[in-house]
């Protein structure tokens, strides 16, 4: 079962993503849909309080978040091999000549997806074009980086869990009666 989602769902729900810029918003739209399929497949239901951490571990998957920045790396580094004059490199590395930007925070651009993607990675952004122009080597810089970051944020996220779940205490079942002067003295 996990093939064909693999093979049909995945496929179909990230085609193209590797010159998507994602907001946070969209990738845990994303990330929801991803856990929902597969609690679906596996007969998890919010009842079993089972976690994401849990699901994904018995599914042998990634997140989505972790799919989509290997993708993303992946189609830098292929980027960055290309001849010169391919118009993937001549976007990715041109700059405008003349122009504007609009008042207010910058839109997102996929140069700064991929940065994000190569910080999460531990990549470093000064000199990833001498790693990536050795394709095996920036496939497995990508696939280490991108395995220690998933893992450190299952971590994070195991920590975070707990702290929540020792906050919580249980409720106090104990109640004390203080009899009043009124029921003492007998109603009156």
């Amino acid at each position: 079962m996990y093939k064909v989602y693999q093979a049909c769902v995945l496929s179909t729900l990230l085609y193209g993503s590797e010159t998507w810029t994602t907001h946070a918003k969209q990738e845990k739209k994303l990330n929801v849909f991803h856990m929902r399929c597969f609690r679906k497949i596996l007969g998890i239901t919010w009842e079993d309080k089972v976690t994401n951490s849990e699901v994904l571990s018995k599914a042998k998957l990634s997140t989505i978040f972790a799919m989509l920045s290997e993708r993303h790396l992946r189609w830098l580094g292929h980027v960055h091999r290309m001849e010169e004059g391919r118009i993937p490199k001549n976007l990715l590395y041109g700059q405008l000549e003349c122009g504007s930007r609009s008042k207010g925070r910058p839109h997102l651009r996929y140069r700064d997806s991929c940065k994000r993607d190569l910080q999460s990675a531990n990549i470093d952004i000064n000199s990833w074009e001498d790693l990536a122009s050795q394709r095996s080597a920036w496939r497995f810089a990508l696939k280490s980086g991108i395995n220690r970051a998933e893992e450190e944020l299952v971590k994070k996220r195991a920590s975070k869990r707990e702290k929540r779940k020792a906050l919580v205490s249980p409720p106090d079942t104990t109640f004390i009666c203080n009899p009043s002067s009124s029921e003492t003295d007998g109603g009156q």
